[in-house]
């Protein structure tokens, strides 16, 4: 693409979205560009004594479905119920950091093949074709039954194994 130089980057945008034709005259130089470079990735240790990562310092997640932000709050949801009391105890091991890891790795593995999949299967199949995405009549079948029409976006908004917060939450902390 740089190779071909700003103006044909400029031609291509206009002609995917030519509502965009009196913006992209305005890009004279590639520092004005940039790539999203779409990955899905995990640590293979989230926590070593005194330190716990979680959301995308733990994992990073494809944007297909949106997910980034809601494992993050799961994370951080599971280590709260984990770490709450040790934490209030002042006795914080290294197993309770493994045990967020435990808690929160399965469904962090499972959403991103699930996005792997949406993202190689559909969405690049989509966008490699001129013709227009067709879905098979069976699964727009299946899809107009509430039951089952739910199921895509409760899994790719919710996930699975859901952490709900445990407890009481102390209303203060000396």
């Amino acid at each position: 693409m740089r190779d071909a130089g700003i103006e044909a980057l400029r031609r291509t945008i206009v002609k995917l979205e030519p509502r965009f034709e009196k913006h992209v005259e305005h890009m004279t130089d590639w520092r004005q560009t940039s790539l999203l470079s779409v990955e899905s990735s995990r640590c293979t240790r989230w926590y070593r004594d005194g330190l716990l990562l979680i959301g995308d310092a733990a994992h990073v997640m494809s944007p297909v479905g949106g997910v980034g932000i809601n494992y993050a709050i799961q994370d951080a949801v599971a280590a709260a119920n984990v770490l709450a009391e040790p934490l209030l105890a002042g006795n914080v091991t290294t197993q309770h950091l493994r045990n967020v890891q435990r808690r929160r790795e399965f469904p962090t593995k499972v959403i991103q093949r699930v996005q792997a999949f949406l993202q190689e299967r559909v969405l690049l199949r989509a966008l490699n074709s001129d013709q227009s995405l067709r879905i098979p009549p069976t699964l727009r079948m299946l899809l107009r039954v509430p039951a089952i029409s739910n199921i895509p976006a409760r899994l790719l908004g919710f996930g699975i194994n859901r952490p709900r917060v445990e407890g009481s939450v102390p209303s203060s902390v000396d």
